[in-house]
C-alpha cells in the first residue's frame, strides 16, 4: 500500500517526502481511523486532530521521552496500549528500536504501522535550544484557500438565475416577477424571506510552525448567505489568529489569541475536541487532555480567546492560568423590568440560550451574532509522581446578559444565571498493566458529578476496560464534556464495560456493554428512565492488503410515545438495531477499494418497526508516480423516516471533515481529484451529489431547495513553502 511504502523511505533516511510537508494520503487515511472511534456523531470537528498529526508528522513523538498525555494526543492509540509502553520502558529501560513495541502487550503490526510515520526512537532528549532566528526561520510557512457552492439555488438566494445559469422558480411562485424590484429585494431582506449575501462560501488560512515548539496564524471564513465586504460584514464574517510556544525552557505552553483548553476527564473543564465516546474501540473510555492547544478551526462559538500559560514549578509540579473574553452568539430573549435602588423600573437584558451554528444569513441570525459577552477564568494545578499525576483544577464564566431559559419540568435544573464556578479534581494511577482514572467535580450550586474508570491488559491478547459515571441532575458544567449517553454530562448514572481481544495477528474482537439511567426526566421523555447499549464487532485481516469486519449495534432507549394522546403523553421503549458489513481491500499498490453494507431496524413502543439500509462502493486511486490522485465513493440508501437514518465517513478536501446522516430514499455519489503539479501546491477539486426519489424538495425555510437533488462543488489550494 501506498503509505507503506513511504514508511520504508522514512526508514531509509530520505528527505525527500519532508519536502512539501506531509505525504499524500497519509493523514486523511488516519483522521478516517480516528472518526470511526467517535461512532456516529456527526457534527464533531475533526481539524484540530488534522493539525495535530501533521505537526506530529514533521516533529514525531520520541518514545523514550514522552508521556500519555502526548501520546494520547495521536488519537490513535487506546489507554491500554499507552499504559503497556510505559509499564514496558519503566521496567525494561528505553526502546533500542520502533520494532521492540511488537514484544509489548496490546500492540500488533497494525498498531505499529498505524502510528509509525508519527513517532520515533531516540537515546536522548531533543530539547528545545533553538534561537529566536531559527524559530523564525526554519519552520514551514502554510497557505490554504477554499470555496464552497451549493450548485441547486436554495430558497433564501432567490434571483432570477443563479451562478449557474438556471432559471429558478419559487415554490410560493408569487415573488419571482417581482425580484427586478431593488425595492421588492430589499424589503424581503428585511424581512428574513432572503438571505443577505451570496452563495459562495469562503475560507483562508495562514500558518507558520517551526517543529511543535512555535506556532501562528490566522483563519477567516465567510459562510454562504453572510455579506462580504459590504453592508452588514466590512470583511470576513469570522476571524481568528494565534501566537503558540511550547517546551520552551520552563514554559511549557503559552498561548495568547484563540486557543483551547482540556483538562481532566473532561467534567470541569473541557474545550474542544473529545474522542472518547461509545465506538467499536472498546478501550477509549478514557479522555486524555492535551492542556493548552492553538485554535486554528472555524467554529465561531466555541473556543478561547484570550491568554493562557502553563509553566514548569518544580519538576513535578505543573501550573496553568487561562483567561478568555469574547463576544457569543445567544439567542436574546425579552426585556425584563427590574428596579433601581430609587424603585425605576429599568430593562435588564438577557438571553434564552446560546446559538453555535455561526451563520449570519438574515437579520435575524445577525441579531444573535455577538449578543453576549463571555468572561472566563480558571487555574489548573498538576502533580506527576511516579506512575500517577492528580490535578486540580478551577473555572469561573460569567456572563454579561442574564441567562433565563424558557424552564419546563425536564430541564427546571439546568443553569440559569450571569455566572458558575465549576472545581474538580482528577486522577490518573498506572500500576503494572492497570491503569485507574476518574475525576470528581462540583458546580457553584452544590451540584456534584463524578466519574472514574479502570483499564487492565488482562494478557497479550486480551484487555478489558470499565467506567462508573453519577452525574447530578443539578449539576452545571458550562464547559463540561465527559463520557455520558446524553449530550450533556447531568442526570445521568450508568457503567460501561468493554473487552477486546485479540487471539492472532488476523483476528480481533470487540465487544461493549453499556447500561444507564436517567433519574430525572429529559427532553421527549416525560418520567425518569433508563437504558442500555451494546455492539459486538469480529475482524479479520488475513493479509496487508485485505480487511474485513461485522458488527451489531442495540441501542434500548425511552422516547415519549409518538400517538396523539389527552394529558402528559406515556413513556415507551425505543428499540434499534444495526448490522454492518465492511471490507477494505487494495487491488494494487495504487488502487484500493472499499465496500460497505449496513442496516436498521428502528420502533418506537407499539408504532410500525422502520427499517433502512446503506450500501455504497469506494475507490481510490492513489499512483506513487502521478500527481493525480482520485476519489469515487458511489451509494444506495432508503431509510423510512429520519429515525432509521445511517451515517457514514466521506473524504474531502483536506482539513474538511463529514459524517453526514443517510435518510429517506435515493443515491449518493461524489468524486474528487488532488493534483499536486507543483512539489509545494496541492489543488482539490470535489462534487458531490444527492439524488432522492422520494421528495420534491429538500430542506425547509431559507434553506429549501426546489427538487430532488442537491449538489455541491468545493475547490481548495493549499501552497507551503
Amino acid at each position: 500500500m501506498r503509505h507503506l511504502a513511504l514508511v520504508m523511505v522514512l526508514l531509509a533516511g530520505t528527505v525527500a517526502a519532508q519536502v512539501d510537508g506531509v505525504p499524500r494520503d497519509l493523514i486523511e487515511q488516519r483522521i478516517e481511523e480516528a472518526a470511526e472511534r467517535l461512532g456516529d456523531d456527526s457534527d464533531v470537528d475533526l481539524n484540530n486532530l488534522f493539525e495535530a498529526l501533521t505537526d506530529r508528522y514533521l516533529d514525531p513523538i520520541d518514545l523514550n521521552h514522552t508521556d500519555a498525555q502526548e501520546l494520547s494526543a495521536l488519537f490513535l492509540l487506546d489507554d491500554v496500549q499507552i499504559v503497556s509502553l510505559l509499564q514496558h520502558i519503566r521496567r525494561n529501560g528505553k526502546l533500542l528500536s520502533v520494532y521492540e513495541l511488537q514484544t509489548i502487550p496490546g500492540w500488533d503490526a497494525r498498531t505499529i504501522q498505524l502510528i509509525r510515520p508519527f513517532v520515533t526512537v531516540r537515546e536522548n532528549p531533543m530539547a528545545t535550544t533553538a534561537d529566536l532566528k531559527q524559530l523564525l526561520t526554519k519552520g514551514t510557512h502554510e497557505v490554504i484557500m477554499r470555496s464552497i457552492v451549493n450548485v441547486e439555488e436554495r430558497r433564501g438566494f432567490m434571483d432570477r438565475r443563479n451562478p449557474f445559469g438556471q432559471e429558478y422558480h419559487d415554490p410560493e411562485g408569487d415573488l419571482l416577477p417581482n425580484l427586478g424590484d431593488p425595492g421588492v429585494v430589499d424589503s424581503l431582506r428585511a424581512n428574513n424571506r432572503l438571505y443577505l449575501g451570496s452563495p459562495y462560501k469562503f475560507y483562508t488560512r495562514y500558518r507558520y510552525r517551526y517543529r511543535h515548539n512555535l506556532s501562528f496564524g490566522f483563519t477567516t471564513e465567510k459562510d454562504e448567505g453572510e455579506e462580504f465586504f459590504r453592508g452588514t460584514q466590512p470583511g470576513f464574517d469570522f476571524v481568528s489568529a494565534h501566537l503558540f510556544l511550547r517546551d520552551m525552557g520552563r514554559v511549557k505552553a503559552l498561548a495568547i489569541g484563540d486557543y483551547q483548553a482540556q483538562f481532566g476527564q473532561g467534567l470541569t473543564f473541557w474545550n474542544g475536541l473529545a474522542f472518547a465516546a461509545k465506538s467499536s474501540f472498546t478501550m477509549n473510555v478514557k479522555r486524555n487532555a492535551v492542556g493548552l492547544a492553538p485554535y486554528t478551526s472555524v467554529n465561531e462559538n466555541l473556543f478561547m480567546r484570550g491568554a493562557a500559560a502553563t509553566l514548569s514549578v518544580t519538576k513535578r509540579v505543573e501550573a496553568t492560568a487561562f483567561w478568555s473574553r469574547k463576544q457569543i452568539d445567544a439567542n436574546v430573549g425579552t426585556l425584563q423590568p427590574g428596579e433601581d435602588t430609587l424603585g425605576t423600573n429599568i430593562p435588564e437584558s438577557t438571553f434564552t440560550s446560546f446559538q453555535e451554528d455561526g451563520f449570519h444569513r438574515t437579520y435575524t441570525e445577525l441579531n444573535k451574532k455577538d449578543a453576549v459577552l463571555e468572561q472566563v477564568l480558571g487555574t489548573h494545578l498538576r502533580y506527576r509522581g511516579k506512575g500517577f499525576s492528580v490535578g486540580g483544577t478551577v473555572a469561573h464564566v460569567r456572563f454579561d446578559r442574564q441567562l433565563d431559559r424558557n424552564l419546563q419540568t425536564y430541564n427546571q435544573f439546568e443553569f440559569n444565571g450571569k455566572e458558575n464556578t465549576t472545581a474538580g479534581l482528577d486522577w490518573n494511577l498506572l500500576y503494572r498493566n492497570l491503569n485507574w482514572f476518574g475525576e470528581a467535580a462540583t458546580s457553584a450550586n452544590g451540584g456534584l458529578a463524578m466519574n472514574t474508570g479502570v483499564l487492565v491488559a488482562v494478557d497479550r491478547r486480551v484487555s478489558l476496560s470499565m467506567l462508573f459515571r453519577d452525574y447530578g441532575r443539578d449539576f452545571h458544567g458550562l464547559y463540561s464534556v465527559a463520557f455520558a449517553e446524553s449530550t450533556n454530562p447531568w442526570n445521568e448514572r450508568g457503567i460501561y464495560t468493554g473487552v477486546e481481544i485479540r487471539p492472532n495477528r488476523q483476528w480481533s474482537m470487540n465487544a461493549y456493554f453499556d447500561r444507564f439511567r436517567f433519574p430525572w426526566l429529559r427532553y421527549q421523555v416525560n418520567a425518569p428512565s433508563e437504558g442500555s447499549d451494546w455492539l459486538a464487532q469480529v475482524n479479520w485481516r488475513p493479509s496487508k492488503k485485505v480487511e474485513l469486519y461485522v458488527r451489531m449495534r442495540r441501542q434500548d432507549r425511552a422516547r415519549n410515545t409518538a400517538e396523539e394522546v389527552d394529558g402528559i403523553r406515556p413513556v415507551v421503549r425505543v428499540e434499534q438495531t444495526n448490522y454492518r458489513f465492511n471490507a477494505s481491500y487494495a487491488v494494487s499498490s495504487s488502487v484500493s477499494l472499499r465496500t460497505r453494507f449496513e442496516v436498521v431496524d428502528f420502533q418506537r413502543g407499539e408504532a410500525p418497526r422502520e427499517h433502512g439500509f446503506l450500501m455504497y462502493q469506494d475507490i481510490v486511486h492513489r499512483p506513487l508516480s502521478s500527481p493525480v490522485e482520485l476519489t469515487l465513493r458511489f451509494a444506495l440508501f432508503e431509510t423510512d423516516s429520519y429515525d432509521s437514518r445511517l451515517y457514514a465517513f466521506e473524504q474531502d478536501l483536506i482539513g474538511v471533515y463529514s459524517i453526514p446522516p443517510y435518510s429517506g430514499r435515493g443515491m449518493r455519489w461524489y468524486g474528487m481529484v488532488r493534483v499536486s503539479a507543483l512539489r509545494s501546491v496541492d489543488l482539490w477539486l470535489r462534487y458531490g451529489a444527492w439524488i432522492y426519489q422520494d421528495r420534491n424538495s429538500i430542506g425547509s425555510g431559507l434553506q429549501e431547495i426546489p427538487g430532488n437533488m442537491r449538489s455541491d462543488i468545493k475547490a481548495q489550494l493549499r501552497w507551503r513553502f
